[in-house]
């Protein structure tokens, strides 16, 4: 149990680390006019502090950083909003009333508007159309190697998707596998695609075509699975390499391998029904321990829903970051019928 002097000091070393990235001492505490104590009494407090997980010493200097535990606890206890992002709300009321955008406009310029107020990574994963029934699934030619495979569902969508063609294999007996795999998904749920495409890979007509090349079937059924996702926009990755936790190559690549791996879409997916913070560890997937995840859902109508997420360092301004999400969810319902 923290004291009221100890949530003061957490509180203080939270957001001076949040600025500066630079660790906190007493001296730069004692500054601080809502820190009226003795310098003593803060390193007792700081000590305290370390000992019972919310603080970790660095091995450079002398000061402290916030543990994933002292993160948490600032973000359950501890975080003001901050007051001054309501002075952008005018800007994204202006955004979400412009008619002449359409909605998937809209949506792209507000996550864009996002990244650039937070200097992190800002993504939204809109509903899809899983139980729509496929009713036309083709390929589009666009070079020897190039392709579009294209699903059209019985709403009218037309979804579509960019492909390289594994080498050693012509694009005339990829026709003819996607007309066989037309036949076999015509009426059935995008939802399905996946387990249709798996059992249809092992019967012998479509084994003489690809001459039992799993890496052929593999990258079409791969390329498939990527219209169970719904819409996705993103804005703002290399804003996630501006910061100083991700300078080296280490960090570096395991973010773009995040990316590649789309496993940001799971990440969301994985969000709570309301605000939800996820500091470091609590992170399910291993690229993204060093970050947090700030998510929040959003209603449009009962077909159109989703999911706002910032992504960033544990070293995240919160109080900025969660008012400008919530107010962005909420104005997300004025899309109604655009």
């Amino acid at each position: 149990m923290l004291s009221n002097r100890q949530k003061l000091i957490l509180k203080a070393i939270v957001e001076e680390y949040v600025e500066s990235n630079e660790p906190v001492g007493s001296k730069i505490l004692t500054e601080k006019p809502y820190l009226d104590f003795s310098s003593a009494t803060i390193r007792y407090d700081m000590q305290d502090l370390e000992e019972n997980g919310y603080l970790e010493k660095t091995h450079t200097s002398s000061g402290r950083v916030p543990s994933q535990m002292g993160y948490r606890y600032y973000v359950n206890n501890l975080v003001t909003r901050d007051e001054e992002i309501a002075t952008l709300y005018p800007l994204i009321d202006e955004l979400f009333n412009n008619k002449y955008f359409t909605r998937e406009e809209t949506c792209k310029r507000a996550v864009e508007f996002i990244a650039k107020i937070t200097g992190y990574m800002c993504v939204m994963l809109g509903s899809s159309e899983n139980y729509s029934k496929v009713k036309k699934m083709e390929i589009v030619p666009l070079s020897e190697r190039d392709a579009v495979l294209m699903i059209v569902t019985n709403a009218g969508a037309v979804q579509s998707q960019r492909i390289t063609i594994p080498r050693g294999f012509n694009m005339d007996d990829l026709l003819k596998l996607i007309d066989m795999f037309d036949n076999a998904v015509y009426d059935h749920s995008v939802y399905e695609i996946n387990e249709i495409l798996s059992k249809e890979a092992m019967k012998p007509r479509i084994r003489k075509i690809v001459d039992f090349r799993d890496d052929v079937l593999s990258f079409l059924i791969k390329g498939f699975s990527r219209f169970q996702t719904g819409e996705f926009y993103q804005a703002g990755l290399t804003n996630i390499f501006n910061q100083p936790e991700f300078h080296d190559h280490e960090s570096m690549n395991h973010i773009l391998e995040l990316i590649d791996q789309n496993s940001v879409i799971d990440v969301l997916k994985d969000c709570g029904s309301g605000l939800t913070v996820k500091i470091g560890e609590e992170n399910l997937i291993n690229n993204m321990k060093k970050c947090s995840t700030v998510s929040i859902p959003y209603y449009i109508d009962d077909n159109a829903y989703g999911t706002i997420a910032c992504i960033g360092p544990m070293r995240m301004q919160y109080s900025k970051v969660f008012p400008l999400l919530e107010y962005v969810a909420t104005s997300m319902r004025k899309l109604y019928n655009r």
